[in-house]
Order: C-alpha cells, then structure tokens, then sequence
C-alpha cells in the first residue's frame, strides 16, 4: 500500500512539475519585467541554448524574452519563439501567461506586416485578461491597443484605450505609467485639434513628472511645447522641443521643430529634421516630410534630388494602397467588440432563462409540495372533525345522563329534606339511615363538595350538608344533638379550615352554598 502510494505521488509531483516552471531565476526575472526589462534581457542570455529546460521553463523564457525586447523598444523578426511560448499557455489553460503570450506575440505579428491576424490576436489578449487582476499588464495592454488605433487614425478608440490604460496605472500605483498614459492622452486630443483637453491632461501629468526622465519625460515636454505653440509662444515652444529631442528624440518633436523652423524661414533647419522623418513609422508625418523636403529640394534647384524624393513618395503611397488596413482594422475591431457584446447578450440571455427555468421549477415544487401538504392537513383536519363529533356526541349522551341523575337524585333529595324538616320540628334527632341517604344524594349532585369535605368527620359533614340544604341553625342543633352555640363555633371553625378565611358563621355559610 505504501509503495502504491509512494508512486502516486511520484506521478503527481512529475505532472505538477510539466506545468509549473521550476527555475528560479526564470521567476526571479518574471517579478522584475514590467519595472527593469533590461535587466531581465541581460538575466535571460547566457541561458539562450540551455537544452536542459523543461517545457513550461522554455515557455516561460521565450515569453519573457519577447516581452523584454518590446518594453526595451527592440523587436525580433521572427515569432517561432513566442509562438511556442502562446501554444503552450493555450494548451495548459495559463490564462494570465497566455493573455501576455497573445499580445507579444500580436506586436511580433503587426512588425511583421499583418494587421488584421495581429489585432484580432490583440483583442482576445483583451478579453481574456478581463478576468484577472493584473494592472500591470493591462496598463500595457491597453497602451499598445491605443498605439494600434492611433496608428491608423482611430482617435475615438485611441483615447478610450489610453484612458483605460491611466486607470489600471493609477492601480497600479505606478508614477511612470500614470505619466505616459496622460501623455498619451493629450498627445491624442493634440491630434483631434482640441487644445484645451491637451493643456488638462498635461497638467494631470505635472505632479508625477519629479524624476522621471528619457522618453516619458521627453513626451510631456513635447505636449508642453505644443501647447505653447498653439498660444503662439514660439520661442517657450522651441526651447522645450530641443530638451525634449535632448532626452529622447521623436518622430513628433522634430516635426513640430520643423514647422518652427520653417515659420521662422530657415528652411535649412527644417529639412534636416524632415530627412529624418520621412522614415516615420507614422504615414502622414512621412509624406509630409516627403512633400515638404520635394518643395525644398526643388527650390534650391536640386531637380534630381527632389525627383527621387518623388519617386520614393509615389512608393510609399503605393505601400498605403496596397495595405489599406488603416478602414479595415477599424471595422476588425469594431466586429470583434459586436460580437463579443453580442455573446456577453447570449450569455446573459441563456442565464436569465436558465434562472426562469430554475424558478418555474422552483415554483412547480414548492406548489407540489403544499398542495400536498393542504391535502394532508385536510386530511387530516377532517379526521379531526370526525373525532370532534364523536366526542360532543360522546359528551352530549353523558351530559344528558348526568343530568338526568341530577335530576333523579334532585328528586329523590327532596322527600329526604322535607322529611328532616320534620323530624326537626317534631324535636328529634336524624337517624343513621337519614344520613346516608342524604350524604348519598347530595354527593351524587356535586362530587367536588365530596371532596371539599372529606377531611372532615361524620358530624362535621352532616352540619355541611344541612346549611347547603338551607337549614337553620336551631334545626341542625336538633339532628345533631347539640347545642346551637356548638354549630355556631363550628361554623366559624370550618370557614377557616376549609376556605383558610376569617370570619363569622354566616359568611361559612354563604361561601359553603356558592360553592360549585
């Protein structure tokens, strides 16, 4: 038995061990990717071709070395290594490491030109992570899908995903992320054209800028310097534009510096900011660069410069045509969104009517159930009723033939009085005979007197029975052969001894004839 079990537990341990990675250092880097990549890319190096990995350890480090390389700003070419990693998650059911799988493996797919495959991969990296408390992942989460939609002008969407990504920032805790998801924000309402929504955002990210510098910091001096630029403070603007490509050069920065440039008719400036931003990833800053350097180009008479600007423009709207994603991602995501509202609906549908079901079952029960239960207690409340009649009848019949005895012994009690009535006035004593058959009647009419006067003697009772009859004292002196003061005293002894009150003859009297 105990060898079984000792085998048991090996094979559990051997399947915990399949899906759970064991090396440290890969959980080490796992806490630290979010706040120090990296470092994590450095940690992840020397174990590159490490062929002693299991397989949840060479999922877990092909995803934490994509996931690094992206926080870095870096990109890889292929996705064999990432995909693995997501296969793995979905064969395991991770969903936490899966939803991160499905997003680095989304950002692999967009660089590799394939929107539509890399957005839907997005979105469900989206709805899975809708049920797991991760700030810091969905903070990036939400910047990525908001850098997605900026890409392709969908401002709407754009500033929803930002905004979502400041809230979970905000859960986060995290003063960098707090800071790059307003930036965000105000650099797209910079884009809608809505100024006063880009000077409020910016001044959000004020407080938190203490610190922080390289890009993020880069970024908010830019929305800074265009701010200023559209409340035509030139010179604050440009100033805040050079420290900002200082920190951290950018595609928007050296545009807004070249617009400077050219308002302050030095042309020279503008183009080389503009010969760098036509390689933008951004189409509209690239073509305006392009047009802006072919302009240029041809008014210093370099014709065959300027022609192959030209030509490289014609390329990159060829490009554009040819890729038209920027409608179709919109209506990807759009229809992705409708169908999943129209799932959660189904969903919620199915619940309400399985909840209805469930009452109407419910229902049905319980009114079976009472039913039942009124048929039984009618049941038996008529079985009840039953045993009531018989029992008033019952009742009936014996009140009927007590009364009838009362009745007879009533009539049979008054020739016995009148007779001691007689025997009284003639100055005679009862007779044992008398007695008895006084003591007999009058028991029969009322056994509680019986009882009432059991304790006493054949005198004491005698006495009783005559006051109940109404006699008067000199009768019962009489019967009993003794004095009147001797039935007085008794009397008043007898209130006390049988009614435990005080008081005279009469009052024994009265209390004797009342009672039932």
């Amino acid at each position: 038995m105990k060898y079984l079990i000792s085998i048991f537990i090996a094979l559990f341990l051997g399947a915990c061990s399949q899906e759970q990675p064991q090396s440290a250092f890969l959980l080490e880097a796992e806490q630290m990717i979010s706040q120090h990549p990296d470092s994590v890319l450095r940690m992840l190096k020397p174990y590159w071709n490490d062929s002693t990995m299991t397989e949840a350890d060479h999922a877990l480090f092909g995803l934490l070395y994509t996931e690094a390389l992206h926080r870095t700003g870096l990109s890889t070419e292929s996705d064999s290594l990432i995909l693995a990693s997501r296969r793995f998650y979905e064969q395991r059911g991770d969903k936490p490491r899966m939803a991160r799988a499905l997003l680095h493996h989304a950002i692999v797919l967009y660089r590799q030109q394939h929107p539509h495959e890399a957005v839907l991969t997005m979105k469900r990296a989206e709805l899975i992570s809708k049920n797991t408390y991760n700030p810091e992942f969905k903070c990036y989460l939400y910047t990525v899908l908001g850098d997605v939609n900026d890409n392709v002008g969908n401002y709407p969407q754009t500033i929803r995903y930002y905004k979502l990504a400041l809230k979970t920032a905000k859960q986060s805790q995290n003063k960098e992320w707090r800071v790059r998801a307003l930036n965000n924000i105000a650099q797209t309402f910079d884009a809608l054209g809505e100024t006063d929504s880009l000077k409020y955002y910016t001044e959000q990210a004020k407080p938190y800028t203490q610190g922080i510098d390289g890009e993020i910091y880069a970024t908010y001096l830019t929305n800074k310097g265009s701010y200023l630029l559209h409340k035509n403070k030139r010179d604050e603007a440009k100033s805040l534009l050079l420290r900002a490509q200082q920190k951290a050069p950018s595609d928007r920065a050296a545009n807004l510096l070249a617009n400077i440039y050219l308002t302050e008719k030095d042309t020279v400036s503008a183009a080389l900011q503009w010969y760098q931003l036509v390689n933008s990833f951004s189409p509209d800053v690239c073509i305006n660069s392009y047009r802006q350097l072919i302009d240029y180009l041809t008014a210093c008479g370099e014709t065959n410069y300027a022609a192959e600007y030209s030509k490289r423009l014609n390329e990159v709207y060829q490009e554009l045509y040819q890729r038209n994603d920027v409608a179709s991602i919109i209506a990807l995501q759009t229809q992705f969104d409708k169908q999943q509202k129209e799932r959660h609906q189904y969903q919620t549908t199915i619940a309400l009517l399985s909840a209805i079901i469930l009452l109407v079952l419910i229902t049905g029960t319980l009114f079976w159930y009472n039913r039942r239960r009124i048929d039984h207690l009618n049941a038996i409340y008529l079985e009840s009723m039953k045993k009531y009649d018989l029992t008033r009848k019952e009742l009936t019949k014996v009140r009927r033939q007590r009364e009838h005895e009362i009745k007879e012994n009533s009539e049979q009690l008054k020739p016995i009085v009148s007779r001691l009535h007689t025997t009284a006035l003639k100055g005679k004593h009862a007779t044992n005979e008398d007695w008895d058959e006084l003591s007999q009647c009058m028991y029969t009419l009322s056994p509680n007197l019986q009882l009432l006067l059991s304790p006493l003697n054949a005198k004491e009772q005698h006495v009783c029975l005559l006051i109940r009859q109404n006699f008067l004292p000199t009768e019962i002196a009489i019967l009993t052969m003794s004095s009147p003061q001797t039935i007085t005293n008794m009397r008043v002894r007898l209130l006390k001894k049988l009614f435990t009150e005080i008081g005279g003859a009469k009052d024994f009297d009265t209390k004797l004839r009342t009672f039932e």
